[in-house]
């Protein structure tokens, strides 16, 4: 059973591009700074740059299988003079400074005067993503700095705000300037409108700005009008995200934290009560107070996630893992309460992880042939999925070895 240092609430599913090719890559220009641009110039191109550092995985995941694709080679080898810098070193660190880079990997296209025409931050995992991006950037109506340039002289509408919003987005640019300029010309009748609904639900994301205060305030009228589940989500990631950056603030203390969970709980917020639990939960594990999690797990999880498979697995395996480093008494209570989460989790939906959890505790709590059962069960899904089984298969080697070496 892998490791669980957090609990996951968000999963994110990624589809990944077929056909990664390594027969070409993207050619980067190794030269100084002043002689990319006069190259630019020269051959009438904007300049590519993958604004890089050495330690940053996502960078290498792109040098590796994106800067590898013939597609994207060929396109962007005839499109623009590309460079690849590090950050860090030499010249790169007045570029980073000159450029404001401040998370990696960026990607930037420049044009022959220096300046940034578009910009994206992050490795996205879709060949034709690179494509649109270089496109995009080449188009003088939809880049980045085109999109600035109509902002700053007056253009509001609400379809151009939410394309603007997005732009910044990719980008890891402010936006809390735009939305409070797009909000304070809004009435209280047009904030229930799609658009202002959708702006808020993407992007209103801070506990104590005021479009999220009017949310909480009219979270029945919102619901009415866009679902229950939707809003309810809404307010509950948000005031998530605001009490776990809190519990990880270097300068955070009871009190604070403690203030942040009254203000959820006067909310009304029908929520509330659930948001601080996984709030609580969260704290437990990440300052590794072990009694604590498994305590406060045991008495409320199924009050707040007896549907939720992932999290039921999660905190199951948590718990075994807890159990298996540290001296807990009565652990054997505490395990049997995962094995039964880990097996409510299957029963809601079967998949490799929590059989491989359920096989794993069936091991620990002694039951090693239902463990070899529940295992094989998850290599069979694995497999199904196009899932590695490396992990499965060494898990499963292990509890058939404990047979064979209990026999006379």
């Amino acid at each position: 059973m892998k490791k669980l240092f957090l609990i996951l609430l968000f999963t994110i599913l990624i589809t990944i591009s077929d056909g990664y090719s390594q027969n070409r890559s993207i050619k980067f220009v190794e030269k100084p700074w002043s002689e990319i641009l006069a190259l630019a110039k020269k051959e009438n191109k904007l300049i590519f740059m993958d604004a890089f550092a050495s330690w940053c995985g996502p960078c290498k995941w792109l040098a590796t299988n994106i800067f590898t694709n013939d597609t994207i080679a060929d396109y962007y080898n005839s499109t623009f003079i590309c460079v690849s810098i590090d950050m860090e070193k030499g010249e790169g660190v007045q570029i980073r400074n000159k450029y404001e880079v401040r998370y990696y990997p960026t990607l930037l296209f420049i044009n022959q005067g220096g300046e940034i025409v578009h910009e994206k931050v992050g490795a996205a995992r879709k060949i034709p993503d690179y494509i649109n991006m270089g496109k995009t950037a080449l188009n003088p109506e939809e880049n980045l700095s085109a999109y600035i340039k109509k902002y700053n002289n007056g253009e509001n509408s609400d379809d151009f705000i939410q394309s603007f919003l997005i732009k910044l987005s990719d980008a890891y640019l402010p936006v809390q300037p735009i939305l409070q300029k797009y909000f304070s010309a809004k009435s209280e009748a047009e904030m229930f409108s799609r658009s202002s609904w959708s702006i808020i639900q993407k992007y209103v994301n801070d506990m104590d700005m005021p479009q999220f205060d009017f949310l909480v305030r009219h979270q029945h009228d919102y619901a009415r009008l866009y679902t229950k589940d939707s809003v309810n989500q809404k307010i509950f990631e948000t005031y998530l995200t605001a009490l776990m950056k809190q519990t990880r603030t270097a300068s955070a203390t009871d009190t604070t934290y403690g203030m942040m969970k009254r203000k959820i709980m006067q909310s009304g917020f029908d929520g509330a009560k659930k948001v601080i639990f996984t709030s609580d939960l969260n704290s437990c594990q990440m300052h590794r107070e072990s009694q604590k999690f498994i305590d406060l797990a045991f008495e409320n999880l199924e009050n707040y996630y007896s549907d939720d498979y992932n999290m039921l697995n999660n905190t199951a395996g948590s718990v075994s893992q807890i159990c298996s480093e540290n001296v807990i008494p009565n652990a054997t209570k505490y395990l049997n309460k995962a094995l039964s989460w880990s097996k409510k989790s299957i029963s809601i939906k079967s998949e490799p992880l929590n059989n491989d959890t359920y096989a794993s505790i069936l091991f620990k709590t002694g039951n090693t042939k239902e463990a070899i059962k529940y295992e094989q069960i998850a290599i069979s899904l694995a497999k199904k999925l196009s899932y590695p089984t490396n992990y499965y298969e060494e898990a499963l080697k292990k509890m058939e070895d404990s047979i064979e070496t209990k026999k006379p």
